[in-house]
This record gives structure tokens, sequence and C-alpha cells, in this order.
């Protein structure tokens, strides 16, 4: 998973930053737990401490500021010249001279750039982010292009062509109300259900989502289906467990995330939806759920994004290779271990052509074998 990014930069000087800082990372916990940022107050630059899950009130006066949500922290480092926030050549940049600098790098990640009025200017990975805080998103950054932000000026220098994007940006990552090079993820995400939809034999009695990342998905599938979309689940917490390492972290928070809805599903046959399977950890057990807790009389599942075969070899955090189940079973019997009684994904040349007819290059290395 890719760091969310924020830099906000004050054009009428010193000014009150902590409701922009701690709201525009906030608005991107979708890409972990653990967030940080960094102030120029107009003499120096100094680290400040946030805290997603308090929505504490603080005085944070400066002229800028940069900082970044990831699943493990450690995405901003300090150098003589300033901080800098990102990787793989997409970054935000505080310099200790209180220059606002940004990069989006040639291919993989997202960089969007807003203002708020006349007063402030906005980047962020997420263009939601921007509109969250009150701005307007005036563009993305094009792949490779720089951006460079003063009390006086905003200059850019364009980049070249335009690279592939992270698929699983648009699959997992991103906030389903941001913009990508201006395709909704939204709408991106209800075209790769369809596609999906179409390979699906089963005529399922009801569709479910698993929470949170599936159920944008059955919504549309089911409405594909012409069958019921009903929420199944209640959740606890929320927690995105394709992220976690530990197979015993990992199940925590599937229980946490997913308490069946008897009524939804008994004795009927159930098509349930998720985003992506890893390890399969996720599948098994809430299929087990279904079944032995809410009386699912057949429980078939469709997963939308390939299945993932090795790690990124740009760097985006996921469990080893040794973890994928598609590495340690024969596809057709992955049902079986998952104890399914159908499974259905569509493979990385799919889901390429549907966003090739979105007019947008995808990187689907992760999902090749």
């Amino acid at each position: 998973m890719s760091a969310g990014l924020l830099g906000v930069y004050s054009f009428g000087g010193a000014a009150e930053l902590w409701p922009l800082v701690f709201y525009g990372l906030k608005a991107m916990a979708n890409r972990g737990d653990s967030a940080e940022a960094y102030v120029y107050d107009g003499g120096s630059l100094r680290r400040v401490e946030v805290d997603l899950a308090r929505e504490a009130e603080k005085s944070l006066r400066g002229v800028a500021a940069v900082g970044c949500v990831s699943p493990d922290g450690g995405c901003c480092a300090e150098s003589p010249g300033g901080v800098r926030c990102g990787s793989g050549g997409t970054y935000v940049e505080l310099g200790r001279d209180g220059v606002l600098r940004a990069k989006r790098g040639a291919q993989l990640w997202h960089l969007a750039v807003g203002t708020h009025g006349f007063d402030f200017a906005i980047v962020a990975t997420e263009s939601a982010a921007a509109e969250i805080l009150g701005g307007e998103v005036r563009r993305s950054l094009a792949p490779g292009e720089e951006l460079e932000i003063t009390e006086l000026s905003v200059e850019a220098r364009r980049g070249g062509l335009r690279g592939p994007v992270c698929a699983l940006e648009f699959v997992y990552t991103a906030r389903p109300d941001s913009r990508i090079d201006g395709v909704e993820v939204a709408a991106a995400r209800a075209k790769v259900a369809e596609r999906l939809a179409a390979k699906i034999g089963v005529v399922p009695d009801v569709v479910v989502g698993v929470p949170e990342t599936g159920s944008y998905y059955a919504a549309h599938i089911a409405a594909a289906l012409g069958k019921p979309y009903i929420p199944a689940f209640v959740a606890t917490a929320r927690g995105r467990s394709a992220l976690l390492d530990e197979l015993r972290e990992r199940m925590a928070v599937i229980q946490l995330k997913a308490n069946v809805i008897e009524s939804a599903v008994r004795g009927r046959k159930v098509l349930l939806v998720d985003d992506s399977v890893i390890s399969g950890v996720t599948l098994r057990l809430i299929a087990k759920l279904l079944r032995e807790k809410g009386g699912a009389l057949e429980v078939h599942a469709a997963v939308v994004a390939p299945p993932l075969r090795r790690q990124c070899p740009h760097g985006v955090k996921m469990p080893p290779a040794s973890h994928m189940i598609f590495n340690a079973v024969p596809p057709d019997d992955v049902k079986h271990v998952l104890e399914l009684d159908g499974l259905t994904f569509l493979g990385w040349e799919e889901l390429e052509e549907v966003f090739k007819e979105l007019g947008l290059p995808v990187c689907t290395l992760c999902m090749r074998a």
C-alpha cells in the first residue's frame, strides 16, 4: 500500500494549520494508521505528533506543512535541507527555507493539487483530501511533474509521458470519492465489477460484500446480476487485514470487522464479494461464518483483483510471496482449500483491458506469476 502524502502552504504568512494537517491526514486513513507531519513556522522546521485516533484540539501555527499516512510509519525522512515524505519518485518536501516542493513520479503514484480560496495551496495523494478540507481540486500533477510553492509563486515543471498507475490503487487502496488523472475511482470500480459479474456462472439468492472494501463491488455485481445486495455483516472496528503480516493479527481484525447477520443469509445461496485475495484467510474465515453461524446454504466467492503472486517490485507493503495462496495451491484447488462452493476472479489481462477502456494504463506486476 502506498503512503498518503499531504502538503499545505499558506500564502498569507503564518496561519493556524492544525485543522488542515489533521483532517487532511485523517482523510487518508484508508492508507494506514500511522501519521506524521512537519511544520515550518517562519523560522524553523519541526516534527509534529499526529494521532489519527484522537481529534484533539491543538494549535499549529505555521507557513507550510507536510505529512504522510502509512501502515507502519517512517515515510518521512529528515535531511540537512529539510524533510521529504514519500518514495519511488513521488514526494512532498518542505525545505528549511520554508519552500514546499512536490513531485509525482513517472509511474505508479498520484498527486493532486488544489486550493482553499486564495489562502492555501493543498497537495495530496487523494484528491478527496483537498475537497474534505473545503478546497477545490485543480488537477492531477502530470507524471514526472515538479511543483514549487513559495509566498510569491507557484512554479510547475512538466514531466514526460504517462506511465502506468498501480492497479491496486484503483482496486483497493484509494478512496472511492477520489479521482486519479481525472477518472473517479468509484466509476472505475463499477466498470471492474461489471466485468467480473459477466464471468460469474452461479445464480445466487443474495449478494454480500466483505466489509468494507468488498461492499461497493458487491452492490454493483448484484445490480448486474439482478439479485439483491444485502449488508450481511456488522463491524466492531475497521481494519485492513490484507496489510497485516501476522496470521493471528489478521484473524483478529477479520473477526472485528465481520460479524454475520443471520437473517440475511440463512437458507440462501450466497455470493460473497471481496476486492482481493492474498493468503485466503479472510475468505475462508468469512465463508465459515456465513455457513456455520449464518446458516448459508452455499457460499460462492467473487474476487475483483487478480490473484497476487509476488511482492510489489516498487515497494508497496504486502505479505511475502510465500503467504500468497495461488503460489502454494493449484488454481483449480483454491476454492476447495478455502471451503467455497465456487470461486470467480479476474485475470490480470482482463483488469488491464478495463482500464485501457478508461484510458489509464495500470501496473499489474504483482499479479503475474
